[in-house]
C-alpha cells in the first residue's frame, strides 16, 4: 500500500502528460490543416487576385482558418476585427521568385511567362499546456513551460497556371 502510494501521483502526473502532449500533436496537426485550406482557397485561381477580387479573397482566406481551427481549446474570436486572433493568421502572396507580391504585381495573370504567383499562410497559435510540469531551482526552470507559441506555414502555386507542355 505505501509502494502504491508513492508510485500512484508519479504515475498521474505521467499519464496527464502523455495526453497533453497528445492534445498538442493534435493541435499542430488541426492549425496546419487550417493553414491549407486558406492557401487552397486563395491559390484557387488567378483571378482572385486582381483587383476586384482581392479583398474579398482576403476575408475568405481568414474565414476559412478561422473556421477550420475554431474548435481548439484555446481559440480566441474578435467580434471588433471579425477574425480569429488565436490563431492568428497572416496571408502574402509570393511572386515566383519568392518576392512578396505587390497590388500591382500580375498574379492576376493565368498564364504568366515566369511561373505562377504563390499564397502562403502562416498560422500562429498559442497552446496552453494542462499541466506544465515545471519547476525552478537555483533561478533556473526545469520542464514544460506553461505554454508553448508555434507557427504553421502553408505555400500553394496558383492551380490555374497554364504551363507549355515539356
Amino acid at each position: 500500500m505505501v509502494e502504491f502510494a508513492l508510485v500512484l501521483p508519479i504515475a498521474l502526473v505521467l499519464l496527464v502528460a502523455v495526453g497533453d502532449l497528445a492534445r498538442l500533436y493534435i493541435t499542430m496537426i488541426t492549425v496546419e490543416s487550417a493553414a491549407r485550406e486558406a492557401a487552397d482557397f486563395g491559390a484557387y485561381g488567378s483571378d482572385n487576385w486582381d483587383a476586384a477580387n482581392r479583398d474579398v479573397t482576403l476575408a475568405e482566406m481568414e474565414t476559412r482558418a478561422c473556421t477550420a481551427s475554431r474548435h481548439l481549446t484555446d481559440y480566441t474570436y474578435d467580434d471588433v476585427l471579425a477574425t480569429c486572433t488565436n490563431p492568428s493568421v497572416d496571408i502574402t502572396l509570393l511572386l515566383p521568385d519568392g518576392t512578396v507580391a505587390g497590388a500591382e504585381s500580375g498574379c492576376e495573370v493565368a498564364d504568366r511567362p515566369d511561373g505562377p504567383c504563390r499564397v502562403q499562410v502562416d498560422l500562429e497559435y498559442q497552446f496552453d499546456l494542462i499541466v506544465p510540469l515545471a519547476f525552478e531551482a537555483n533561478g533556473i526552470r526545469f520542464g514544460f513551460p506553461e505554454s508553448v507559441t508555434f507557427t504553421r506555414r502553408s505555400i500553394f502555386a496558383n492551380s490555374d497556371f497554364l504551363s507549355t507542355p515539356w
